[in-house]
């Protein structure tokens, strides 16, 4: 982005935060924007199928799942103005800038007039770029100008008196061992001209630090869990928790693409995914599994068997070199993204466990990482028979319903 760019960019948001226009009309738009989303959610095989997973998984808690169209019908103009005007406070900024802004790479992007690109990745794209030399003195020039508008645009606006919103509680995962089979799961059938079925299967897993919520804590407490228990190298490090799930993502991705699709053919696709929050003490994980519909049990049990099989098969150590090798190539190749080093920057002035150290050892500790961190890491999620969630989605002819019984589904398949 260009130094006019950015400015303008700064002239916006300052504007958004001292001079908030609130207009009838367009809540109005909004509104009917949102209910034709959530109308289409329930349409879509893939997105209703894990909006009922998490409905599932966390029953009293709707920040989870997608909004229904009572919930948007309930909203006014004025609720909706004190919600964002609760969040929006001047005075809990966070600003992160990532660019170019001394001018080291900067160069003109082909067959675009008057454009700056600072993306090291489009080099090779652009034979016609042209490397501009910045002298020193330009570049204080710059980056002078730069903290002269942000304070201009930013430090101006005065502090809100407005009373913060409540944006740290944490989500509440419901215990499967207190509901029912009939409850842990449930099955829909969406009629349609194609057959094919979509399976979600959910449990609780911790943040990105290594800390879940309350009925998490509970379980690691009676499992004796101790992210320390390998005595690994750098296991104190606030990013270790992180780094080794992530390696145990790619190792639970690959173990379930090469037994449910390759060895047993059962779907067409199966993935197998964290979600790790930065500043909630909570998370979770979903094993998503595409197949047809008279395979999807059978489907979602050789799942299930993955899932639960690392205690019995513990990671080897060429699955741990296979995930080292692809998170540090996935990782240096992120690094010429602008949006990447936004990611993580993110958070780091909140009071958090994120330092800055967690940005620049990430190779550092994915190199450090051994087979046994990722097996201690498993013990964080929640994968006993009675802990794991599971939504079934059908499509295909006959009338569409929705049902908690197992058997219901069964019988439609």
């Amino acid at each position: 982005m260009s130094k006019l760019g950015i400015v303008a960019v700064f002239e916006l948001l300052h504007l958004l935060f001292q001079e908030p226009r609130w207009e009838l009309p367009a809540f109005v738009r909004a509104q009917q924007a949102y209910k034709a989303q959530a109308y289409a959610v329930q349409k879509s095989l893939e997105q209703s199928t894990l909006d009922r997973l998490m409905r599932i998984m966390y029953r009293a808690d709707g920040r989870v799942a997608e909004p229904r169209i009572d919930d948007l019908n309930r909203l006014t103009l004025a609720k909706v103005r004190r919600a964002v005007a609760a969040q929006l406070r001047p005075q809990d900024f966070e600003i992160n800038l990532v660019g170019d802004f001394e001018g080291h790479c900067q160069h003109r992007a082909p067959h675009v007039e008057g454009t700056l690109s600072t993306g090291k990745h489009y080099e090779s794209l652009s034979p016609e770029a042209t490397k501009e030399c910045v002298p020193s003195a330009a570049r204080e020039r710059r980056l002078q100008e730069l903290d002269e508008a942000l304070w201009k645009y930013f430090g101006s606006i005065p502090a809100s008196d407005i009373e913060p919103a409540e944006i740290n509680r944490t989500f509440a995962l419901c215990k499967g061992e207190d509901m029912t089979l009939e409850a842990r799961q449930q099955w829909a059938h969406l009629e349609d001209s194609d057959e094919r079925a979509v399976a979600n299967i959910g449990g609780g897993a911790p943040n990105r630090w290594g800390c879940g919520d309350a009925y998490h804590s509970e379980c690691m407490k009676a499992r004796g869990f101790s992210w320390g228990a390998t005595h690994a190298k750098g296991n104190e490090h606030p990013l270790y928790p992180f780094m080794c799930l992530l390696a145990l993502q790619e190792v639970l991705n690959t173990r379930l693409f090469s037994t449910v699709r390759d060895s047993l053919g059962l779907s067409y696709d199966c993935r197998f995914e964290l979600t790790l929050f930065d500043r909630l003490e909570a998370g979770w994980f979903t094993c998503t599994v595409s197949a047809h519909p008279s395979q999807i049990s059978e489907a979602v049990d050789a799942a299930k068997g993955v899932l639960q099989g690392l205690r019995n098969r513990p990671v080897s150590e060429y699955e741990m070199g296979t995930a080292r090798r692809t998170l540090l190539r996935r990782h240096e190749i992120d690094l010429q993204s602008n949006d990447y080093w936004i990611t993580l920057l993110m958070n780091l002035q909140h009071d958090s466990p994120k330092e800055i150290s967690c940005v620049h050892d990430i190779s550092t500790m994915l190199r450090q990482l051994t087979w046994r961190d990722v097996q201690n890491a498993y013990s964080t999620l929640l994968t006993d028979p009675e802990q794991l969630f599971v939504s079934v989605s059908t499509a295909g002819p006959g009338s569409s319903f929705v049902s908690g019984d197992a058997s219901c589904g069964l019988g439609r398949l």
